[in-house]
C-alpha cells in the first residue's frame, strides 16, 4: 500500500513534467519551422538584394527602393530559364499581416518582375518573409526584409 501511494505521490508531478516539456518542445518546433520550414535555404536582403542557390541554379529578386509601408514597391526577380514563377506572396513574421500578394509577370526568358504593397503597423520595425512559388518545385524560396517605421 505505501508503494502505491509514493507512486501516486510522483505520479502527478512526473506528468506535468511531461506535458510541460511536451509543450515547449512543439513551441520550439513550430519556431523553427516557421523560419525556415525545410524551404531550402532562406536568405535575408542585403543592400536590397537577397540570393539563393548557386551558379547555375541561383535566384535572386532586387527592390527597385527600400520597401516601405503604404508605397508601391517594385522587386525584380531572376531564376534559372527552365523555371517558373506561379506565386509570390509576403507575410508578416513579428505580426500576423494576412498575406500580401506581389503581381509578378515574365519580363524575359529568366526575368520577372513585380509590385506589391505593404500596410502600415503598429510595430516599429516589422519583419517580413516573402515566399516565391516556382512551378514544378515543392517548396518556395524563402527570402526576409524589414521595413521601419519613419
Amino acid at each position: 500500500m505505501k508503494t502505491t501511494k509514493k507512486a501516486q505521490k510522483f505520479f502527478i508531478p512526473t506528468l506535468i513534467l511531461l506535458l510541460a516539456l511536451g509543450v515547449y518542445l512543439s513551441k520550439q518546433q513550430v519556431t523553427t519551422t516557421d523560419t525556415d520550414n525545410g524551404l531550402g535555404n532562406p536568405c535575408t536582403f542585403v543592400n536590397l538584394t537577397c540570393e539563393i542557390g548557386h551558379e547555375q541554379n541561383k535566384v535572386s529578386a532586387t527592390f527597385e527602393s527600400i520597401p516601405e509601408a503604404e508605397e508601391s514597391i517594385t522587386v525584380n526577380f531572376s531564376l534559372p530559364f527552365s523555371q517558373q514563377i506561379e506565386s509570390v506572396w509576403i507575410e508578416g513574421v513579428n505580426m500576423y499581416m494576412g498575406k500580401v500578394p506581389v503581381l509578378a509577370e515574365r519580363i524575359k526568358e529568366g526575368s520577372w518582375s513585380g509590385w506589391f504593397m505593404l500596410g502600415s503597423c503598429s510595430e516599429p520595425q516589422m519583419r517580413w518573409k516573402m515566399l516565391i512559388h516556382v512551378k514544378d518545385k515543392p517548396d518556395p524560396y524563402v527570402m526576409f526584409f524589414e521595413t521601419k517605421m519613419p
